[in-house]
C-alpha cells in the first residue's frame, strides 16, 4: 500500500473521529440546557439560533436534535420544526416504580459485593450532601445510584436503567432544586448503606424501593399533580 494511501485512510479516521465528537458534545450541550430548564418546557426550538450558540453548522445540530427525540427530550413536527417536550406526570409514574424495580434487580443480584463498596458510597453521599448546586447534586445522585449497582454483570439490565436515567434526567434536577429534598435523599442513602453494613438485604432493597417512591412522590406535589 502507498504512502499516499495510508496517509488518505488516516485523514478519514480522524474526519471520522472529529465528527463523532462533535456530535457528542453537541448532544451533551443541548441535553444540559433543557435538563437544567434554559431550554424551557414546550419551547420551540429555533435552529439557527442555537447553531450560532453553540457555534455549529445546521446539519450536525440537527442530528443531535433527533437523538433527544429519541430520548424523548424533545419532539418534531413538520411545521413547527422541534420543540422542548412537555414534563409530564405521567413519565413520573411510569417511569420511576419501573426503574426502582430494575435497579433492585441489579444489585439484588450483586449484593454480596455492596459491603466492599460502602466507603466509597459513604464518600460520594457525603460530596452528595455538601452540594451547592441542582447540578451538582444531580451528577452525585446518579453516581451514587450507577456505584451502587457497578457490581452487576448484566449489561442489558445496566443499559436499559441507564436509558431510564436519562429519561427522568429533568425530573430529577426538578427534584434538586429543592434543598430539603435532597437532605431527605442522603438520609435514605444513609439507612441503604447501614442496612447492607448489617448484612440486612431485605432492608436495603426496601430502602432503596422507598427512597424511589419517595422521589417520585414528592415530585407529583410539586407538579401539583399528586
Amino acid at each position: 500500500m502507498s504512502r499516499n494511501a495510508v496517509s488518505r485512510g488516516s485523514m478519514k479516521q480522524t474526519d471520522g473521529s472529529n465528527t463523532i465528537r462533535v456530535r457528542a458534545r453537541l448532544h451533551r450541550a443541548l441535553r444540559d440546557l433543557i435538563v437544567t430548564g434554559k431550554l424551557e418546557p414546550g419551547q420551540k426550538l429555533n435552529e439557527l439560533r442555537l447553531s450560532r450558540r453553540l457555534k455549529t453548522s445546521r446539519t450536525p445540530l440537527r442530528e443531535a436534535l433527533l437523538h433527544l427525540e429519541r430520548e424523548g427530550l424533545v419532539r418534531s413536527d413538520m411545521r413547527r420544526g422541534f420543540t422542548v417536550e412537555l414534563l409530564s406526570a405521567r413519565d413520573v409514574r411510569e417511569i420511576y416504580p419501573v426503574l426502582a424495580q430494575l435497579e433492585i434487580l441489579a444489585v439484588k443480584g450483586s449484593a454480596r459485593f455492596v459491603p466492599a463498596l460502602l466507603p466509597k458510597l459513604a464518600k460520594i453521599n457525603d460530596a452528595f450532601a455538601r452540594a451547592r448546586s441542582p447540578q451538582r447534586a444531580l451528577d452525585l445522585d446518579t453516581l451514587w445510584h450507577d456505584t451502587l449497582m457497578s457490581q452487576s454483570k448484566n449489561t442489558r439490565l445496566a443499559a436499559i436503567v441507564s436509558n431510564l436515567r436519562l429519561a427522568i434526567r429533568r425530573y430529577e434536577h426538578l427534584y434538586m432544586t429543592e434543598s430539603h429534598l435532597t437532605s431527605v435523599s442522603v438520609s435514605q442513602h444513609e439507612a441503604i448503606m447501614a442496612a447492607f453494613a448489617r448484612d440486612d438485604v431485605k432492608a436495603a432493597l426496601e430502602a432503596l424501593e422507598e427512597n424511589y417512591r419517595f422521589g417520585m412522590e414528592a415530585l407529583l406535589r410539586k407538579m401539583g399533580e399528586e
